[in-house]
């Protein structure tokens, strides 16, 4: 109705002027808020209350973000929780052509690792694979412990004739050179293509530090 209408344009004014501050200094791509913003922005007309939903979503996606430096760490299991915050607000644009399967180990959950470097090799995979094909794309997360490492594997099918414009493995540079200064080695990212397979392979050495007292001081 025109009252949660109203109410969803407002905090998506909000939510704008907020994120235009913080956008700088963030990990979060700019072309992912501005496409989310005006996805949202049309389903204030055709669909307000799932418009507000996708406005406190996108507000707990930001706060997640934002609220942690480069160094810092997280669980896991709240590193997925954004990841389905992210997927959500992606399936507004790209609804059925977006498939998401998930198995996580129970013994991984409570493993900690720095926060927000799942979610670019997650949109890495939508950049490259959802985004320019017609056919629906499954983006796949497999999460493991194997000798003292987290083991993170992120595949997706992809259409072999697409051709990228350029920015192509930007976000997995990015990632590398993060694991590099906070772990001080070079080979915990790797990344592979087989026929029209995309896979992600990221290790997480298991550090004996991993409690809730140290996470707690980073909330």
């Amino acid at each position: 109705d025109l009252q949660e209408k109203v109410k969803a344009e407002t905090e998506l004014k909000t939510l704008v002027k907020e994120s235009e501050l913080t956008l700088l200094k963030s990990q979060i791509n700019p072309h992912f808020l501005f496409n989310s913003l005006n996805s949202i922005s049309a389903l204030t007309v055709s669909n307000p209350v799932k418009a507000q939903e996708m406005v406190v979503k996108l507000s707990e996606f930001l706060r997640y973000a934002l609220k942690h430096d480069q160094r810092q760490k997280t669980y896991l299991e709240e590193e997925l929780h954004n990841i389905e915050l992210y997927l959500d607000i992606e399936k507004i644009r790209f609804g059925k052509k977006l498939k998401f399967e998930q198995k996580v180990g129970k013994e991984c959950s409570t493993i900690y690792l720095p926060n927000m470097i799942i979610q670019p090799l997650v949109e890495n995979a939508i950049k490259h694979g959802v985004y320019p094909s017609t056919d629906q794309i499954t983006i796949s997360l497999d999460c493991s412990v194997q000798d003292n490492f987290l083991v993170i594997n992120i595949q997706n099918n992809y259409d072999p004739e697409y051709i990228s414009n350029g920015g192509n493995g930007l976000g997995l540079r990015n990632i590398k050179n993060r694991l590099i200064l906070i772990y001080n080695r070079e080979n915990l990212l790797t990344f592979e293509k087989e026929e029209n397979i995309f896979k992600v392979k990221l290790l997480i050495p298991i550090e004996k530090e991993n409690s809730k007292k140290q996470i707690s001081k980073y909330k």
